[in-house]
């Protein structure tokens, strides 16, 4: 890809990919009304302005042993079944997958619902006291090698994630944004979840953003039929012109991104 500046206002970036043929990017210092106001940026938390509802999102990454990994599923399966049949652990399973491509393999990956912040304390207290908790827990400790916890908000302009059915795979991309530009970043996207439900309203599964953990990053998920289908879906957006606008002047918010391609695990709520 080849990028020309040209002045301050306008930058212009062609690639030369082939599927990428016919792309002009161009952006502009002249921004069309924001969605979220920036007013109210100057006297407000972003999570407040930007976020859907006062659910709170874990995501929990394992890395696990290669020879482990089907002791491990085992494992994990019980001690979700624990936390399901457990009223005092405030936890809602939502998903769980597995990297299949584009991350480190044998990598499980589990995305949970809290209510609220008082949901969190108050499960931390609970998981203390419950010793079937512990136990399992402690079981799958010889499996893991390295294990991440993030909390996040989820944009109010995104679907929350729901469960689908079906053979699917899940694109799960993640941005680091320079710090400050959540708020630009959100105006923009506002309108881009726009352009990608107009291809197909079930793509979109989850769009957040970090509380606690590696801050200003941005998890985008994506669910489609197959990466056949991600492609035609991809593609498919390049159709609406606004969505050049998206792109051109998001991707200079961005100081590093990543996409991995996920499979619903055996127990996971969504497929």
């Amino acid at each position: 890809m080849s990028c020309r500046l040209l002045g301050r206002p306008l930058l212009i970036c062609k690639s030369s990919t082939s599927a990428a043929v016919g792309r002009n990017f161009s952006t502009s210092t002249k921004l069309p009304a924001w969605f979220f106001s920036k007013e109210k940026e100057r006297s407000a938390g972003h999570s407040t302005l930007i976020s859907k509802d006062n659910s709170v999102y874990e995501i929990v990454s394992e890395r696990v042993v290669p020879k482990d990994w089907q002791s491990y599923l085992n494992q994990k399966e019980d001690l979700i079944s624990c936390v399901n049949s457990s009223p005092d652990i405030k936890a809602e399973h939502k998903a769980s997958w597995n990297i299949v491509t584009g991350g480190e393999l044998f990598t499980a990956v589990h995305l949970f619902r809290y209510d609220g912040w008082n949901d969190i304390d108050s499960t931390r207290a609970a998981v203390k006291n419950n010793q079937q908790y512990l136990n399992l827990d402690r079981s799958g400790f010889p499996f893991i090698t390295s294990k991440k916890i993030e909390l996040t908000k989820n944009f109010s302009f995104w679907p929350s994630p729901d469960k689908r059915i079906g053979d699917n795979v899940y694109d799960i991309r993640s941005y680091k944004l320079t710090p400050g530009s959540l708020y630009d970043w959100s105006n923009y996207w506002a309108k881009g979840i726009k352009h990608r439900t107009a291809v197909r309203k079930d793509v979109p599964y989850a769009g957040l953003f970090t509380q606690l953990g590696q801050l200003h990053t941005i998890y985008h998920i994506w669910c489609y039929e197959s990466l056949a289908d991600r492609k035609a879906c991809r593609e498919s957006t390049w159709e609406h012109p606004q969505w050049n606008e998206v792109v051109a002047n998001t991707v200079p918010l961005v100081t590093q991104m990543n996409t991995q391609i996920a499979e619903p695990l055996p127990f996971s709520p969504t497929k």
